[in-house]
């Protein structure tokens, strides 16, 4: 037990160096990678450096997310091989401990990191991009940074329980988001029976709160035979407010683990579809048995082939793997998003396939 608590130490801290090491790359690479791309986006602003510099910072983080799965199966054949071409694991065979704990304890710590990184890292990525998303969208005219609902504008339907207990609907159709302000906006409003009762124009609604304020106002009501009431100002309650209104029109990856619930009830509350919602969430679930997976991949591999030349072959190998594994991702989703298989089933159909096949290779590896 002694031995094998040495054991578990010594992997622990070896693992987290090539992990954070192999991360430090992959940073160091999307930093320099990105900020071209920032440097074009910005060419026709006069902005400087400094911002795009800044704006890298912000986004890389979340590249490094997703990269992850790739990260840790790299990381995991390094650590293998350094262990059969210096021949450590002669010596932790001799201490009694088999091949498969020699991959599995690595392989829960690479769980662990995983439950770590959905749950906390996750958090601090989601906020970095959403403020990136915030900056960048002021600099384009096309609002490309905010998910429009259709082609038409940002729609939305609200439910409120006014005085007296009567309820309403609302549809709400605005032509852009801009600042706290919608522009363009015009309210449908029906009874609880859906008849309609009135309906209000106004160039532009501040929804920094609840209760929004609406400027130069023109209210066409149910019996009005089409005649307005001019209002300069107009105060209309709403369930919803800019930060909510900007989480359903977001970048999924400006959205934490932690807040994807909240969201899938704003959107299930508007009436509109929460697939999306639903797989990103599945993923996040199984974001830490996909690292684990990458791990048992790598061990499997390299113990069955013990190649003892450079590292060369094994960066080929970890090439070949990482696009088999996007690959299979990609096509699963695809399949996932037309409905050819259940959502689930294309969220974790690629992580059966590789637990399974890295089984199979764990168990060659544990008769040797």
């Amino acid at each position: 037990m002694f031995r094998f608590n040495i054991f578990k130490k010594y992997f622990f801290i070896e693992y987290s160096k090539i992990v954070l090491n192999v991360t430090l790359a992959f940073l160091a690479l999307g930093i320099v990678l990105n900020i071209f791309e920032e440097v074009n986006f910005f060419k026709d602003h006069a902005v400087g450096f400094l911002l795009p510099l800044s704006l890298t910072f912000l986004k890389v983080p979340s590249m490094i997310y997703k990269l992850f799965p790739f990260i840790f199966l790299i990381s995991s054949i390094i650590l293998f091989l350094d262990f059969v071409q210096s021949e450590e694991i002669i010596a932790i065979k001799i201490a009694g401990i088999s091949n498969f704990r020699i991959i599995f304890f690595p392989a829960l710590i690479s769980l662990i990191f995983g439950i770590f990184i959905v749950t906390g890292i996750n958090t601090v990525t989601s906020k970095l991009t959403h403020k990136y998303l915030d900056i960048k969208n002021q600099y384009t005219k096309a609002n490309d940074y905010l998910a429009a609902l259709t082609e038409n504008g940002i729609w939305i339907k609200d439910n409120i329980s006014g005085y007296r207990g009567a309820k309403y609907t609302s549809i709400i159709r605005a032509k852009k988001l801009s600042q706290n302000d919608l522009i363009d906006v015009s309210i449908y409003k029906f009874d609880e029976n859906n008849e309609p009762q009135l309906r209000i124009e106004t160039p532009k609604a501040n929804i920094s709160n609840n209760e929004w304020i609406l400027n130069d106002v023109k209210i066409y009501y149910r019996d009005s035979n089409n005649i307005s009431t001019y209002l300069t100002e107009y105060s209309f309650l709403s369930n919803f407010e800019i930060n909510s209104i900007k989480n359903i029109f977001s970048n999924l990856d400006a959205i934490s683990f932690w807040e994807l619930n909240k969201l899938k009830e704003n959107y299930k509350y508007l009436g509109y579809s929460t697939k999306e919602i639903e797989s990103e969430f599945q993923r996040a679930l199984s974001f830490p048995l996909f690292l684990m997976s990458m791990t048992f991949l790598a061990g499997a591999v390299v113990m069955n082939v013990k190649y003892r030349g450079n590292y060369l072959a094994y960066v080929i190998i970890a090439i070949i793997l990482s696009v088999i594994i996007f690959y299979l991702n990609d096509f699963s989703r695809a399949l996932g998003e037309t409905e050819q298989i259940s959502l689930i089933m294309s969220v974790w159909t690629p992580l059966i396939i590789v637990l399974i096949i890295s089984s199979i290779g764990m168990i060659h590896v544990n008769e040797k």
